[in-house]
């Protein structure tokens, strides 16, 4: 269960090459927004050479690929990598899932797991479906597309996002997937930056996106579970341990695989944050 999820940009080497000291918990080589068309094929060339020779010394990665009606996408899907996590996807709705797995199908490729980015308003009234959909292990919000899509002004109160992100949430806890939020824009406005993980974490959200390495410090630190997640999160993992069962009952709710394994990756990530205390 990842904190900080921090952006890369697939075109710069020296991004690529230090990408296992900036300390975020998940990486997301970005195909997409951050690369220029004319760049594309070399994002895609030196994130493969570079996860050819170091692969196996970074934490989680996931590419950034371009939405299914870019002519990128297909180059895309077809020159994956299959050493990363997932996929973050752009533009994530209905229409784009079923467009992401008849790509794979026609290319007899198996599709990967996907971070599905929440940041247009048709897929807000489709959330709750597309989190249920057995590909996606998260949802991030893409609060700059978002807002542009509906002609918001951006604040820093942040009102303009409120409704997206509860909603992200809503469908991610009913789902049992991980609430992604999304980045701060503003690299260096450090007081910003926290009233914003504040407010992350208030509507419940498990982990934030960043674009530069400057934030993940801050997000680790805010995105540690709290003292009561703790203790449920082992009473679990303790009964799951003592009975060798991945069904209990547990304080009067039934326990099953995946919140045993939801348990498990919490106090991973409660150990993470005693860590870098």
């Amino acid at each position: 269960m990842a904190r900080s999820y921090l952006f890369i940009p697939g075109d710069v080497p020296r991004m690529l090459q230090n990408m296992d000291v900036f300390d975020a918990d998940a990486l997301i080589v970005d195909f997409e927004d951050a690369i220029a068309d004319t760049a594309k094929d070399e994002a895609r060339d030196l994130t493969r050479a570079f996860l050819t020779k170091h692969g196996k010394n970074v934490p989680p990665l996931y590419i950034r690929i371009n939405a299914v009606d870019t002519s990128a996408f297909a180059t895309d899907v077809a020159s994956l990598p299959t050493d990363v996590a997932g996929v973050v996807l752009p533009k994530t709705d209905l229409n784009a899932l079923a467009r992401f797995r008849a790509t794979h199908e026609e290319m007899k490729k198996a599709p990967p797991k996907i971070i599905a980015l929440i940041e247009t308003p048709r897929a807000l009234f489709d959330v709750l479906a597309i989190a249920d959909d057995p590909l996606v292990v998260g949802l991030m919000l893409g609060g700059e597309d978002l807002t542009s899509a509906i002609g918001a002004e951006r604040t820093a109160a942040r009102t303009e996002i409120a409704t997206a992100r509860g909603l992200i949430v809503l469908a991610a806890a009913a789902a049992e997937i991980d609430a992604i939020d999304t980045p701060y824009p503003v690299v260096d406005d450090i007081t910003g930056l926290m009233r914003d993980i504040d407010q992350s974490r208030a509507f419940g959200f498990d982990a934030k996106a960043c674009i530069h390495p400057n934030h993940v410090d801050a997000i680790n630190r805010a995105f540690v579970p709290s003292a009561t997640a703790i203790d449920e999160a082992e009473r679990i993992v303790a009964m799951h341990e003592k009975t060798k069962s991945m069904r209990f009952s547990l304080d009067g709710k039934m326990v099953d695989k995946p919140i045993i394994t939801r348990a498990k990756a919490l106090l991973k990530r409660a150990k993470q944050g005693a860590d870098d205390a």
